[in-house]
């Protein structure tokens, strides 16, 4: 049993990899797929993505993105789990307040936050992570969204056509499957 999941994992991997244009022997995708038996659950995950590198007291900010649902079956999720992670020169700041500018449209939601202490290693930095609750409809606005910037405070990161990019990918994964064969 453990072999089969295992060869099954191993042929979405390269079938996920051939999707994206690379072949199996390519680096590691950035959409993964993983299917846990025991609890009977599929989980599609976006790679982090880079959004920026250093502005204001921000060292660096990547995003990761991902869904499950039950079974093998994919279906629409009501919730994306929308992470950021960033590295910040200093102290976090205990008040912070982030918002999604989608198209002009400033959205907020609220957030699983927590500290990463020195993710790099030699500097007196924090690392920071934070996972948004992401409903469906909200997470179909940003990966068609014409602009998109993520505001933390005074700073705000516009996200790039590339990593739009990814978003767009991760949105064809939430497609649903039919069993019509």
């Amino acid at each position: 049993m453990k072999t089969c999941a295992c060869l099954l994992l191993l042929t979405l991997g390269s079938a996920i990899a051939f999707a994206q244009g690379g072949d199996a022997n390519s680096p590691a995708p950035r959409i993964m797929t993983v299917y846990d038996s025991v609890k009977d659950r599929t989980t599609i995950k976006l790679a982090p993505v880079r959004v920026s590198g250093e502005k204001g007291k921000y060292q660096s900010l990547y995003m990761s993105l991902s869904f499950s649902y039950a079974g093998h079956l994919r279906t629409a999720p009501d919730f994306v789990d929308f992470e950021l992670q960033t590295v910040v020169k200093g102290r976090l700041d205990s008040a912070l307040y982030v918002v999604f500018r989608i198209d002009g449209e400033t959205v907020f939601l609220s957030s699983n936050r927590w500290a990463v202490k020195r993710p790099v290693p030699g500097r007196v930095w924090v690392g920071e992570r934070l996972v948004f609750r992401m409903p469906y409809e909200t997470f179909v606005k940003v990966a068609r969204a014409k602009t998109f910037a993520i505001k933390f405070a005074e700073v705000e990161f516009a996200v790039g056509e590339e990593q739009r990019q990814s978003l767009r990918e991760l949105l064809m994964f939430m497609r649903p499957e039919t069993n019509a064969g």
